[in-house]
């Protein structure tokens, strides 16, 4: 038995020495799953891979196919593609620094405490893979809403905030009555005071996390004075009610339906007290997957939590929350809204209202062959903002934000007439602009005023694309009833700043009763200087001359 014993071990010790010594190719040399406990909580990953294993795995599947295991990838971001959405970002990474686009996690989750993805980050994806065919045939290797762990963070510091007259929101208040309506003060003000409402949640739309609330001069007070879409300091993931804060930035007087709000927009943010953190009621069923109603309505998993955002409409019931939520031309029914707290029956007390912004979570019903969620559970929303579609298309993994265009939602301007990033220095800009609370989305639109006798056109300010195709889209809606058109294009310019011929798209007809998304596709062949072209056209037989509403600009590489 001892003779037998010792050799079956020596037979499988000279099996693991000889298994350790040879090279097995991928994907067939692969570890078995386990997890490890990363970024403050557990998750449980997949199969360990590298980007490259990874990439071959995925071109192995079907055409648009996810596979049935889970793996888990580890390497380098190399690229952040577009801004935060919903606590989620996409991005390309690499076995290697700076190794290039090799593998996309598209709309990864954000790690608890983290605002946004970095290049040069080493980081862990644990998801399923998935081959992503675009329009043009090219395959896209990609993880959907992985789970992500920060192994290595390149970090980055911050500058400090220079402070300005020191005021009460109190003082704020009066100070902000005193001013015409919408007028801003000249005066750099910081206002120091409790948050004691958040309304909504952060949005990135401009590039850096923000998040509106109301604050006041006592903690638990009522809502004296409102910070405006304020910036979160590095490192806040979110405001939370308790805070006590200083604020820097100008006043401004804003006025909507003669009702007047005192305000502060895009201020500096100092935390001087933490008022604690607010604990998340948990979702049923685990993690809540980000999509669009009319993805939802194509899906109708009943077993899957989704977070959904969209406009209230048709309020049926105050004392459960019964309601519509609308977003586009996509509708679901929401028989039933818990508030954050997980409670059942207090929609009155939550303050919601038609045409408020909603995002909410809960599983697909159908009832009555009527599709809806019961007792879905609220996350955030915000007042009175929107219209009928609350955000911008995202652009799909075919398709990545260009940052070049900037200030597209026309939420920032240098002054009244001139909003940020949309001043060419050519003669691209010839049309008269001004700002309009009659926005899609936000607090501003951009009228672009009655040409006349000749084309008007907004214009972008110069930047450089590298070659490739391009989807440009604006929403345009009329300012009356009569018949108006757009069309959008882009100029190139030349070395010597004059610009080259303006090219164009097909014309939109618009109406007054609602926006109209306007796209425009177009393809460069060589790295072009241009500026984006919104044409407003001149009278002619097609199109009567008068002011029209631009809103919610994007530029994608497909």
């Amino acid at each position: 038995m001892k003779k037998t014993f010792k050799t079956f071990a020596f037979m499988l010790l000279a099996a693991l020495a000889f298994s350790s010594c040879v090279d097995v190719p991928a994907p067939f040399n692969l570890p078995e799953k386990g997890s490890e406990s990363g970024g403050g909580s557990t998750t449980n990953e997949g199969i360990a891979i590298t980007c490259a294993q990874a990439v071959d795995l995925a071109k192995a599947l079907a055409d648009g196919a996810t596979s049935a295991d889970t793996y888990t990838i580890t390497g380098y971001i190399t690229e952040v593609v577009g801004d935060v959405s919903r606590n989620q970002q996409t991005f390309w990474m690499a076995d290697t620094k700076g190794g290039g686009r090799v593998f996309e996690a598209y709309w990864a989750n954000l790690p608890e405490g983290v605002t946004a993805f970095t290049a040069g980050t080493k980081v862990k994806i644990t998801g399923k893979l998935m081959k992503f065919v675009n329009n043009s045939g090219s395959v896209i290797p990609e993880m959907k809403n992985a789970v992500v762990t920060i192994l290595e963070d390149d970090g980055g510091g911050t500058t400090p905030v220079e402070e300005g007259t020191q005021v009460t929101c109190a003082q704020a208040v009066q100070l902000t009555n005193d001013l015409p309506d919408s007028g801003t003060s000249t005066e750099t003000y910081t206002v120091t005071g409790y948050i004691t409402q958040i309304l909504g949640a952060v949005s990135t739309k401009t590039g850096t996390p923000q998040q509106s609330f109301w604050m006041s001069d006592d903690k638990g007070g009522e809502n004296q004075f409102q910070a405006y879409y304020a910036n979160l300091p590095t490192g806040v993931s979110e405001f939370t009610v308790g805070m006590k804060v200083k604020i820097t930035g100008k006043l401004k007087k804003f006025m909507k339906n003669g009702a007047a709000t005192p305000e502060m927009q895009n201020p500096d943010v100092v935390i001087l007290e933490d008022g604690g953190s607010v604990t998340p009621t948990p979702t049923p069923g685990g993690d809540a997957e980000h999509i669009t109603i009319a993805e939802f309505l194509q899906k109708a998993d009943a077993n899957t939590v989704y977070e959904l955002t969209g406009t209230v409409k048709n309020i049926s019931n105050t004392t459960y929350g019964n309601f519509d939520l609308v977003e586009g031309d996509a509708s679901i029914y929401i028989y039933g809204l818990l508030n954050l707290n997980g409670e059942k029956q207090k929609f009155a007390s939550i303050g919601i209202e038609e045409g408020d912004i909603v995002t909410l979570t809960g599983k697909y019903k159908l009832f009555n062959n009527k599709p809806e969620i019961v007792d879905a559970q609220l996350v955030s929303f915000t007042k009175g903002e929107g219209g009928d579609t609350p955000q911008p298309p995202t652009p799909g993994p075919g398709g990545d934000p260009v940052s070049e265009l900037v200030n597209g939602d026309f939420e920032s301007w240098d002054n009244a007439s001139q909003p940020t990033g949309w001043k060419s220095a050519s003669t691209a800009s010839n049309a008269t602009l001004s700002q309009s609370t009659d926005a899609r989305n936000g607090s501003y639109a951009c009228v672009v005023a009655a040409p006349g006798t000749m084309n008007k056109r907004l214009a972008t300010q110069e930047m450089t694309l590298e070659a490739g195709s391009y989807t440009f889209s604006y929403y345009a809606k009329s300012t009356t009833g009569n018949a108006s058109q757009t069309k959008g294009g882009y100029v190139p310019i030349n070395a010597d700043g004059a610009v080259g011929a303006y090219k164009y798209g097909d014309f939109f007809d618009l109406n007054n009763s609602g926006w109209t998304l306007v796209t425009y596709d177009f393809t460069l062949d060589d790295t072009t200087k241009l500026c984006l072209i919104v044409m407003n056209p001149k009278n002619s037989s097609y199109s009567s001359s008068q002011d029209i509403l631009i809103d919610d600009a994007t530029l994608v590489k497909k």
